[in-house]
């Protein structure tokens, strides 16, 4: 009897439990469903929610496009964005110098809310598309390029502005990043021409419309040729106390009480993830209960913990928890549930090999009375577990040691945790002389990347520099006193000849070994060109270089950037020009002589031209034909008639045709 009863009695406890969890499922306004990322996505300029910087240089930049897409003239007394104030940042078709903008930064920060805002605000229709989904070289054939020249879309009378989204995600298996980026440069860099040529169905137009790029990893592999061509525009997150003040007034709206600590805890768990945090809050409103910090912390366990920084965890391993803590956290102090804790607090860091580098500079500084040094020897044993574990992962490709990576590190917290002891110090030496090494590793290897880039352009046979030692020792040096050369800051107009001589060679230099000057602000504001691979940084020390290297100045940088860019795009003419003449070249049963390289296409043009093979005309443009000796030998006596010669000219036309036919002597036509 008694076993019946609890069985019953256990049924009804789960048939409620179910009820009570069924019902919290349905939203308490059923009549409005939507999400709230849609409902409360900003509409205005001024609801953004961010860095008014930011916002204002974007649609600076969209604002430069007014006078090539609408034909408006630039505000007199206003400065352009980056200081241009006499338009010399504009180009023929009055279009910006960078014909991208590059906006980068976390996802759900508001990077695609501000394009299509700011695009609104100018006067624009968005054509969005992901790069992600759409990685292919033909989707600039067949998607971007269309709906930059269509103008406009159906039934809107706004131009279009493309917006493409994680353009850093078109990562693909094969060579369809490189491509789709390739196409998109080759888009922006394409020389207009007003005439097509023969064979082809219409002209080459310009790229008249403003494209903006979005991206979360400004530094990806793919976008390593695009950053030249784009302004970069970084985008930050905002600051923690505006993004909880959004949220208290979408809570109002909702008619949701929710405490400021919980806002904040939300925002601390989603690292301002502004989307992130209105999705978990949605889904708690349709539970029918207000916001708790117990509840959000409940609700965001699955997601990666806050920003805890690197000294917060090294303190945690070395300290042991408050109370005032462990009753902000929920959890009690005790030694069960520390491995736990510790464990996801060091994985949720996103920097174990920071923390294990505190853990070995730190550990040996603390004075412990141990005489047997137990506690030390067990640390250097945990620390050479760590390192094992590590470097199999990474060498040997064993990723399925990395759930087990954080434990080691958590052993530090029984054998070193004690109240009041030294705090943990950022590690210094160790971690940025790994990261100088690590970043000069990268710069040699783009540089190795551009020595054989120009090796296979140019038909030299340069791959050998690129091997490590002679890079290292005797390439890389001398490229930065060779590409540091004297020059006076003068318009190459009025520079001497021996400058101009040495100007070329610098930009031919560059050039075929794929150089660049980026230009871009310091942290004080002002405009800087950066060498792009930075190559320089091995000559330079402490801010100093060496003596036989002369110092570039900005403006003898801007000159030689926009004489490198020139000589691109004349490159970039003539290999054109030479694919499309390479069908009829191979056909024709002659060959042509190969023109010089250095000399533009049009004088090349003229030189192949001679002056002999040229047919004499008369003043209506007839050809004139040379007197029979006959004619000049019996002067006086009377011409014999003779029958007008006639010139019959055949034309061959390959295949057959259905028409109307009939026979015709060749008479009839004469």
């Amino acid at each position: 009897m008694l076993e019946d009863l609890s069985v019953s009695v256990a049924q009804k406890l789960s048939a409620d439990d179910a009820e009570e969890l069924r019902k919290p499922v349905q939203l308490t306004n059923t009549t409005n469903t939507a999400l709230w990322v849609d409902r409360y996505r900003p509409k205005r300029f001024t609801e953004l929610l961010g860095d008014d910087r930011v916002h204002r240089e974007v649609l600076a930049w969209v604002k430069e496009w007014d006078c090539c897409v609408f034909g408006k003239g630039k505000a007199r007394g206003k400065k352009r964005a980056r200081g241009d104030e006499d338009g010399e940042n504009l180009d023929e078709w009055q279009r910006p110098k960078e014909k991208l903008l590059l906006l980068s930064g976390p996802p759900g920060l508001g990077k695609t809310t501000l394009a299509h805002i700011v695009a609104q605000h100018a006067g624009y229709e968005v054509f969005e598309i992901n790069a992600s989904d759409a990685r292919s070289a033909d989707v600039v054939d067949q998607r971007i390029r269309p709906a930059l020249e269509s103008g406009a879309k159906v039934g809107s009378s706004r131009p279009n502005l493309v917006v493409i989204d994680e353009i850093d995600g078109a990562t693909g298996g094969s060579d369809s990043s490189g491509g789709f980026i390739h196409k998109l440069v080759q888009l922006v860099q394409e020389r207009p021409r007003k005439k097509a040529k023969k064979g082809e169905p219409h002209p080459n137009r310009p790229l008249l419309r403003p494209i903006i790029c979005i991206c979360n990893d400004l530094y990806a592999a793919s976008l390593t040729k695009l950053r030249p061509h784009a302004r970069i525009v970084r985008f930050s997150r905002p600051h923690d106390t505006h993004i909880v003040r959004r949220l208290r007034e979408i809570c109002e709206r909702e008619g949701m009480k929710a405490d400021a600590r919980a806002l904040a805890t939300l925002v601390g768990v989603a690292q301002g993830d502004f989307r992130g945090c209105l999705n978990t809050l949605q889904m708690l409103k349709a539970r029918n209960k207000d916001i708790t910090e117990n509840m959000v912390r409940s609700a965001t366990q699955g997601m990666k913990e806050a920003e805890a920084s690197q000294m917060t965890v090294l303190n945690d391993l070395f300290a042991p928890i408050s109370r005032k803590r462990a009753k902000e956290l929920g959890i009690r102090e005790d030694e069960v549930r520390f491995v736990s804790r510790l464990s996801r607090e060091v994985e949720g860091c996103g920097s174990m090999d920071k923390v294990a580098l505190g853990c070995f500079e730190h550990y040996a500084l603390l004075h412990r009375h141990d005489g047997t040094l137990t506690r030390y020897v067990k640390g250097t044993e945990w620390l050479c577990t760590y390192d094992t574990m590590s470097g199999a992962m990474r060498t040997d490709r064993e990723y399925s040691l990395m759930p087990y990576l954080a434990y080691p590190l958590v052993a530090f917290y029984p054998l070193f945790q004690e109240r009041g002891a030294q705090k943990a110090e950022r590690p210094k030496a160790d971690w940025e002389h790994y990261n100088q090494t690590k970043t000069n590793k990268e710069i040699y290897e783009s540089l190795a990347r551009c020595l054989r880039t120009a090796s296979s352009r140019s038909g030299g046979n340069w791959r050998h520099f690129a091997l490590e030692p002679l890079l290292q020792l005797e390439i890389a040096p001398y490229i930065n006193r060779i590409i540091s050369p004297p020059l006076r800051p003068v318009n190459s107009q009025v520079i001497r000849p021996a400058e101009k001589a040495l100007l070329a060679r610098l930009v031919d230099i560059m050039a075929t070994l794929d150089l660049r000057f980026v230009q871009e602000k310091n942290e004080d504001g002002q405009l800087v060109y950066r060498l792009d691979p930075p190559i320089d940084v091995f000559v330079t020390y402490d801010g100093k270089r060496a003596a036989d290297i002369a110092v570039s100045r900005y403006a003898v940088r801007h000159l030689v950037a926009a004489e490198i860019d020139a000589q691109i795009i004349a490159r970039h003419a003539d290999v054109l020009e030479k694919s499309k003449g390479g069908k009829s070249n191979f056909f024709s049963g002659r060959e042509k002589p190969v023109p010089d390289e250095g000399q533009p296409a049009k004088k090349r043009a003229k030189q192949d031209e001679k002056p002999g093979e040229k047919v004499a005309v008369d003043f209506f443009g007839r050809p004139i034909m040379p007197k029979d000796k006959s004619e000049q030998g019996a002067k006086g006596a009377k011409a014999a008639p003779r029958v007008k010669p006639y010139r019959v000219a055949y034309k061959f036309n390959e295949g057959n045709s259905a028409a109307v036919r009939r026979p015709v002597k060749v008479s009839a036509f004469l």
